[in-house]
């Protein structure tokens, strides 16, 4: 088999983590529950949703523009059950972030039902810790 080209420039052995991510050169957050192929639905300008190539089933998401979403609404409004300390904010809810994203859009039945779909995606770790989102 032949050898990946970035082969060298890692160490150990890649493993799957199930946890949302900030990625901020996209500026938006990832999650993928489960450790295999899936196809993206381009839900709206903000939500794709993840689809198994096996079965159907949601096992994941993107959300875009995660900065702007902040800005509109503020992190205090996106803070629900999030950690604080010593009155600074440290982590964002998920959660509160889809519903945010979904305030964006048209109230249609197939955007509620993905974001609905998305919302039930079993999280280990719902939020994600401001150090991660390179706030301006």
């Amino acid at each position: 088999m032949e050898k990946h080209f970035l082969d060298e420039q890692m160490e150990g052995t890649p493993t799957f983590q199930s946890e949302p991510w900030y990625n901020r050169f996209g500026d938006c957050v990832i999650f993928q529950i489960a450790d295999e192929a899936f196809v993206a639905e381009r839900i709206d300008e903000l939500l794709s949703v993840y689809h198994s190539v096996n079965d159907g089933r949601t096992i994941g998401f993107q959300i875009k523009g995660v900065l702007a979403i902040i800005k509109k609404f503020g992190l205090d409004g996106l803070s629900i059950k999030s950690e604080t300390d010593a009155n600074e904010l440290k982590s964002i809810s998920i959660a509160a972030l889809l519903l945010a994203a979904y305030e964006e859009g048209p109230r249609t039945l197939g955007r509620r039902r993905a974001y609905a779909s998305v919302m039930e995606c079993p999280v280990d770790r719902r939020s994600i810790p401001t150090e991660e989102l390179q706030l301006v």
